[in-house]
């Protein structure tokens, strides 16, 4: 995993490289993850990567604290839509890469 940090970085700071390999940095490093135990993953947890990535997402990973938290994906911007419809019950929060640092943007859901 820490091989896959050093490409990620390279990735992120590169303008040559695409962000996509950043989101299939984050598939590969979440099958590593989950091959090291049976504690990292649930059944739901399982379901809503399968279907995301199923719908278009080129990885993605589980952000938060044990019982909680939230599952982050990459995917092509033209496959936004589908990855979101495809997990109709959960709330979609709209990310992107700044350089002017961490920004909180109310966005309306209505």
């Amino acid at each position: 995993m820490s091989q896959l940090t050093q490409e990620a970085l390279a990735v992120l700071t590169n303008p040559l490289l695409s962000l996509d390999d950043f989101g299939r940095l984050l598939n590969e490093q979440w099958k590593i993850k989950r091959s090291l135990t049976l504690h990292v993953s649930t059944p739901e947890v399982d379901s809503i990567y399968e279907t995301a990535m199923k719908n278009g997402a080129l990885g993605g990973k589980l952000l938060g604290a044990g019982g909680g938290g939230f599952m982050l994906f990459y995917a092509e911007q033209s496959r936004h839509k589908a990855v979101q419809e495809s997990l109709p019950n959960k709330i979609f929060v709209p990310f992107r890469f700044e350089d002017t640092g961490s920004k909180i943007v109310y966005y309306s859901h209505e």
